[in-house]
């Protein structure tokens, strides 16, 4: 017919199209609306074949045809997306569907619904849908009278091609999963479905991110569950869907009632059911033997992105229930998983215990991690070492807790007050035990154990002594003092340290000038005991070096020097100059229990010493002259006896 194929051509009037209704089903009841005995006069109007009728590039002749706007048209119908997708997608009023997810061929449709309105409705065309939560019942695509199925090419919407009205057919009742299922999709598809189904969701505790789903993402998700999963498990492959068959959408959604309900329980049952029932080897497990099929096409066709709470609980039973391997090629698994799974390659327990892939693989050898060690195949350069996660945790909570005794440079350094250094001197000392970190598994550094740093700290801390102002030595010294002018590190202050400890030396104040214990105070006589000579006896009263020495009698320490050089101090035997030169503590008493220096008396009674010095020549008096080389004159000093009769002229005749 060329004639009806003029561009001109057009209905007598419009028929106007109803919200969610199919473009099939809207074609349907335009031709009903003009006496025509089907949607194929339609196509006989527009001088197309009946296919053409929804083509995209006939979309403005149709329109004009219908007498409706070509966007209206356009809207309607479920046009291609061109998108670089894997799966060919249409148009569904505003949303996006797969193009496998229609049913064009023997639609469906519900009695109950064409009783109360005689239109196809656009939800009907998805193949996944099978009831009507409305009405509750099956939806029909066979007649009852004729025994074919449903044709979109019929006299009406409610008539059957052999005349049968289905407003007539008897339904039937649908089960109240599968009733469950389809107010999801309806609801997806922004369909209206009644209070009471939505009020019955409730009681099915779905996940919570279904309902947020959009309806392509749901559709696949059912069909991934309906066709992946069944009564009997789930399968090794997916099938294809067969589209126009309604017991396959009936089975499709009370299968996924079934694994979504009560969520995760069920599904974490169907994946169990798939396990082996009985497994001499757990090593042995492949998972792709078990899971590869279900593993490939969920992550796959339902990104995480969607379907997060189904990846993660999927991801949550591989890591408490799945008993083997899971090898790297599982790319798609979270870092999570792969980390807390029962077994763990040993290159994850090296990053979660911090220790290397080799010392791994030592303990395992040791049996003090469980472990298994498999032999290259063939296409593997090297062998595989695997850790099971349960063992390793167990191993690095004793490591952990053995690692708590014990503390690093910088935490003992804040504590004692104590250089890097000088901890270490202290700690060879065997004063603290120390470990080296790489030798029990710990970071890499030196440790010091706790218990000994705190049994010093306290020794310190227990002795209540009252804060002092304090510059520089004298009767007391600090403690940071006395370590830096002769104590050392070596032995001095471990030696202190030990009599601390012990209760043999206590403190007699306290500065915050330094940190730690290097802040307290003692009598200096008291830390000159402790002072180290090396290859030297201390004796009881230890030794002073040349400053302490020239203090205690009140001169300058050249002067103690010369006292040395003419013999009439002596350092100790076999003594080699380190820290500072020495002169027995002894040897000093003695010689300020006969001596005083003439430049002492002088002071006393406030004259001018050389002047004074003067006098005591001329007077006879007997005097020990010392002489100081490097300052070319002498010191003088009078024996206590002697200077106790000497009788002091009138300041007139010594200043004379």
């Amino acid at each position: 017919m060329s004639e009806p194929a003029r561009l001109g051509t057009r209905l007598l009037f419009r028929v106007e199209p109803l919200p969610l209704e199919s473009p099939r089903g809207y074609l349907c009841r335009v031709a009903q609306a003009h006496g025509y005995n089907g949607p194929r006069w339609l196509a006989e109007v527009a001088g197309l074949s009946v296919a053409g009728l929804e083509r995209e590039d006939h979309a403005r002749h149709i329109a004009h045809v219908l007498r409706l706007e070509p966007e209206e048209w356009r809207d309607m119908c479920y046009r291609h997306v061109k998108r670089p997708e894997r799966f060919e997608q249409r148009t569904f009023y505003g949303q996006t569907v797969g193009a496998d997810q229609f049913n064009y061929r023997h639609p469906r449709i519900c009695a109950r619904c064409l009783c109360e309105q005689p239109v196809w409705w656009v939800v009907w065309d998805l193949a996944l849908v099978a009831a009507c939560p409305k009405h509750r019942c099956l939806l029909i695509n066979q007649c009852p009278t004729c025994r074919k199925k449903l044709a979109w090419h019929r006299p009406a919407v409610h008539q059957c091609r052999c005349g049968t009205d289905f407003r007539t057919i008897a339904t039937e009742a649908a089960d109240a999963d599968l009733v469950a299922m389809n107010s999801i999709i309806y609801g997806a598809a922004g369909f209206p479905t009644g209070a009471a189904a939505e009020f019955e969701l409730a009681n099915y505790h779905f996940p919570p991110e279904l309902a947020q789903l959009a309806l392509g993402s749901l559709l696949r998700l059912v069909r991934f569950i309906g066709l992946i999963g069944g009564e009997n498990g789930l399968r090794r492959s997916q099938r294809p869907f067969p589209r126009t068959d309604p017991l396959a959408a009936i089975q499709a959604g009370l299968t996924t009632v079934a694994v979504l309900r009560d969520w995760p329980r069920p599904f974490r049952e169907t994946l169990k059911s798939m396990l082996p029932e009985e497994v001499e080897n757990a090593v042995a497990l492949r998972f792709a033997d078990v899971f590869g099929n279900f593993y490939r096409h969920l992550f796959g066709v339902l990104p995480r992105s969607e379907f997060g709470f189904l990846h993660d609980a999927f991801e949550r039973f591989v890591v408490e229930d799945w008993k083997g391997l899971v090898r790297g090629q599982h790319r798609f698994f979270s870092a999570a998983t792969r980390r807390n799974s029962l077994w763990i390659p040993a290159e994850e327990a090296e990053r979660t215990a911090h220790i290397r892939s080799k010392r791994i693989e030592a303990l395992v050898h040791l049996e003090q991690i469980e472990g298994v060690v498999l032999k290259a195949t063939q296409g593997r350069c090297r062998s595989e070492c695997w850790i099971k996660q349960e063992s390793l945790n167990r191993w690095i909570a004793t490591r952990d807790a053995e690692f708590g005794r014990y503390m690093s440079r910088r935490e003992v350094t804040r504590a004692l007050g104590l250089t890097d250094r000088t901890i270490l001197k202290v700690a060879s000392a065997r004063l603290i035990r120390s470990v080296e970190g790489p030798e029990r598994y710990f970071p890499r550094g030196t440790f010091f154990l706790r218990e000994d740093v705190m049994q010093i700290e306290d020794a310190f801390e227990k002795c209540t002594v009252p804060e002092r102002e304090y510059s520089k030595p004298g009767e007391v010294i600090a403690l940071r003092h006395a370590l830096k002018n002769y104590l050392g590190r070596d032995s001095g202050l471990p030696a202190v340290i030990q009599a601390v400890v012990g209760g043999h030396l206590v403190p007699v104040g306290y500065t915050k000038r330094f940190p730690g214990i290097t802040g307290y105070l003692f009598l200096s006589k008291d830390l000159r005991k402790y002072r180290p000579v090396s290859g030297v006896k201390v004796p009881p009263e230890g030794f002073l070096n040349y400053r302490e020495a020239a203090s205690m009698l009140g001169v300058k320490h050249s002067v103690i020097r010369g006292l040395v050089a003419q013999g009439i101090l002596a350092p100790p035997v076999g003594y080699r100059s380190g820290l500072s030169k020495l002169v027995p503590a002894e040897d000093i008493r003695r010689f300020a229990a006969r001596y005083v220096a003439t430049a002492v008396l002088a002071k006393r009674f406030n004259l001018n010493g050389s002047s004074f010095s003067r006098s005591l020549k001329e007077s006879g008096t007997p005097l020990l002259a010392v002489p100081i080389p490097q300052e070319g004159r002498r010191a003088l000093f009078l024996l206590k006896d002697v200077a106790a009769q000497v009788r002091i002229p009138p300041l007139r005749t010594i200043t004379a």
